[in-house]
């Protein structure tokens, strides 16, 4: 959605989730929390993203902020790719982009 700050979303969102009966781990991530956005004070906004319960694939991803049509594509890749978000976390992401807040993210996620 072209707002500002931007807003992009993938996949499931929470209530989608609810509705369908699938059992889902949440991870938060404040965008003040994200290194790029500390460096601009382009702070406002959040990356929220769903994993399975059963298992670790990513089912969506939502975020309000800059940069988010930009990290959404990566996001968006890694659920085509039907990557366990680990592979994501665990990822090194160039320093200092908005996408490297996609590690603190996916490391909010809980344990299953």
């Amino acid at each position: 959605m072209f707002s500002d700050p931007p807003l992009a979303h993938v996949g499931l969102s929470e209530q989608d989730a609810q509705r369908q009966g699938i059992q889902v781990r949440i991870g938060t991530l404040p965008m003040d929390a994200v290194l790029r956005r500390q460096a601009t004070d382009e702070t406002l906004g959040f990356m929220k993203v769903l994993v399975s319960a059963s298992g670790d694939r990513i089912l969506g991803f939502t975020i309000l902020g800059a940069d988010a049509g930009e990290v959404v594509a990566s996001v968006q890749t890694a659920m085509l790719a039907e990557l366990p978000h680990q592979k994501l976390r665990d990822a090194v992401i160039t320093h200092l982009t908005t996408a490297e807040g996609l590690g603190f993210l996916l490391g909010n996620v809980p344990p299953r």
